[in-house]
């Protein structure tokens, strides 16, 4: 009997192992990112902040935004269900578009439709408007990630 309740005893921790490394698997499985935008060490506020991922999964990359608020600050936490967006290489974008009398467009406007009609334009450098061109990167591991970008040039 000795000897029964020795494997019980065995079976039941490998359970308990097994049950604890698949939940923290999945927990550990997504990243959050935050940071301050800011250009030539000024806050931004409104840029659209774009994280591109450097690699194909299932035939497309995965893309990811968030808009800095009043203190150039943004988070990119959660998508959809999940707790976060997968740990990886990100090419990172940043653009503001800005109306041509150099007024903000509000909020709820949708600024890829402003843009496509040429009826704004960005306000900060060109260069890190495209993620060819940008050169902002950030490897993203699971749990919290913190990504400052300070652009430079006008």
């Amino acid at each position: 009997m000795t000897a029964t309740w020795r494997n019980w005893r065995l079976l039941g921790a490998i359970a308990v192992v097994a049950l604890a490394g698949c939940s923290s698997s999945n927990r550990g499985s997504f990243a959050t990112v935050s940071g301050v935008v800011t250009q030539n060490g000024t806050p931004i506020e409104g840029a659209k902040v774009s994280f591109y991922s450097t690699a194909e999964s299932g035939g497309h990359r995965d893309a990811f935004a968030a808009t800095t608020d009043s203190n150039g600050k943004y988070v990119i936490a959660s998508v959809g269900k999940k707790p976060g967006i997968p740990p990886a290489m990100y090419k990172v974008t940043v653009t503001k578009l800005t109306l041509p009398n150099g007024k903000e467009l509000p909020p709820d406007f949708d600024a890829g439709q402003m843009d496509a009609q040429g009826l704004g334009y960005n306000s900060l450098p060109k260069s890190y408007s495209d993620e060819k061109t940008t050169k902002l990167s950030v490897t993203l591991e699971p749990g919290k990630n913190t990504a400052d970008l300070d652009l430079k040039g006008k």
